[in-house]
């Protein structure tokens, strides 16, 4: 499966990871570079032929980015992926909503909750509404391959 890291559309300098469980934006210079890797696991199409896919943490790889009450955490299943935490788990990877003509830049809607995208948010991750004030922006990542 492909590994990438996520860079933020409108902070270039910062990336998505994960730190103390809890899904965030930062620089690299500000944590263990396995926090910003994620390996991308097809997860099936949705009924319009659109890619879903979950984001497996390369150093927990037991864990994935969910939402809980709409915020990014990184967790494992208790067990067997239950069908929760794979709705919980489980994105749309759509082109990205502010800058649609590079393959590179992607988006993630949720896959239970379609009205609303991961975005950051004060430099947290959140599953917040299409409507929220800066979202395309603030929704939209460059995938990149980890540099060793």
């Amino acid at each position: 499966m492909p590994v990438f890291q996520f860079q933020s559309f409108n902070f270039p300098d910062h990336y998505v990871r994960h730190k103390n469980f809890v899904g965030l934006l930062t620089k690299h210079a500000d944590g263990e570079q396995g926090d910003f890797s994620f390996e991308v696991k097809n997860a099936g199409q949705d009924k319009h032929g659109v890619q879903l896919v979950v984001l497996r943490s390369v150093n927990f790889p037991d864990h994935y980015l969910r939402h809980q009450n709409f915020q990014i955490v990184l967790q494992a299943p208790t067990g067997p992926l239950d069908d929760l935490f794979l709705k919980d788990a489980t994105f749309r990877l759509e082109r990205g909503l502010a800058d649609g003509g590079d393959p590179e830049v992607v988006s993630f809607r949720s896959a239970n909750f379609p009205d609303r995208y991961l975005r950051h948010r004060d430099f947290k991750l959140w599953l917040e509404p299409k409507d929220s004030p800066n979202l395309p922006a603030d929704a939209t990542f460059r995938k990149t391959v980890p540099v060793d």
